[in-house]
């Protein structure tokens, strides 16, 4: 009896793995009978613009003849097909065709590419065509636009002169996000696609120069680093002793003066490795 349940066992088992390979028939890159696309999608790194442009990678199998991709605002969309085969040829007769490389891994082929000045809601399609056959696979993108507050002069402090190599000032551009305008950056101040990222909150205060706006600086890694604790990081006193007090303190906050210096920053930030605290110190924004 034993040995006859063993048999079964073993007869549905193979049953179940055939099944099993014919249902993932179509999703491998490298060998359907039919052309096949994935759509892989990264942060865009400098000189590209992670808040506008998308980095792609589009693999497609090797019955694929040629490959497109397009983006267009995601309400365009459905006024260009009212089914998938529809807009893929929409894609075909209006995209950009690809040059693709052999993929040794799986035997298809990829394309990476970056979509770039995307503001707002996107969508970004790719097609795989071979013959009359096309496949499409889609991705969202939401491009982030951001509007100029003022331009001007940051003052690094001399920590962070010292610790990231930086000149003692840059100009740089304060900027608000239009689809949330409590967020704030002093656009490319740490290079090219690196900002710095502020949150105006609502508490205000005074110190002895002036009415002031307190803002707070999450904790975010810098594209600097040090030989021996690896990506140095930066935040607010307030993040760094866990300690909002700290944060809401003029002589320990992030804020901005909102009367006869209007425009002004101070800014207490500390600096951070997986060690431990790579120091803080005072850095200032001057607006021209």
């Amino acid at each position: 009896m034993n040995k006859y349940m063993n048999r079964l066992l073993i007869a549905l088992l193979a049953v179940f793995t055939m099944s099993a390979c014919t249902d993932e028939e179509g999703t491998n890159p490298g060998g359907d009978g039919s052309p096949s696309v994935i759509l892989y999608q990264y942060d865009a790194e400098s000189p590209n613009d992670p808040d506008t442009d998308s980095a792609l990678r589009i693999a497609v199998n090797n019955k694929t003849a040629d490959v497109y991709y397009f983006a267009e605002p995601t309400s365009s969309v459905s006024g260009h097909g009212a089914t998938a085969d529809a807009y893929a040829d929409y894609v075909v007769a209006n995209g950009t065709k690809a040059a693709t490389t052999a993929d040794e891994n799986n035997g298809g082929y990829y394309a990476d590419v970056v979509v770039t000045n995307m503001k707002g809601d996107y969508t970004i399609s790719a097609v795989a065509v071979s013959g009359n056959e096309k496949a499409i696979q889609q991705k969202t993108f939401f491009g982030k636009t951001w509007v100029d507050v003022s331009t001007g002069t940051y003052y690094f402090s001399g920590n962070m002169q010292k610790r990231l190599g930086v000149d003692k000032s840059v100009p740089t551009t304060l900027q608000s996000l239009e689809s949330d305008p409590n967020q704030y950056r002093f656009k490319n101040l740490y290079g090219a696609g690196y900002s710095l990222i502020l949150t105006k909150t609502d508490v205000t205060g005074a110190d002895d120069n002036d009415a002031l706006q307190f803002f707070r600086v999450a904790d975010q890694a810098l594209p600097f680093s040090s030989a021996k604790y690896g990506t140095i990081s930066v935040r607010d006193l307030g993040y760094w002793q866990n300690d909002d007090s700290f944060a809401y303190d003029p002589g320990y906050g992030v804020f901005m003066y909102t009367d006869k210096l209007k425009g002004n920053f101070v800014l207490n930030l500390q600096l951070h490795v997986t060690a431990g605290s790579f120091g803080f110190d005072t850095d200032q924004y001057v607006p021209n």
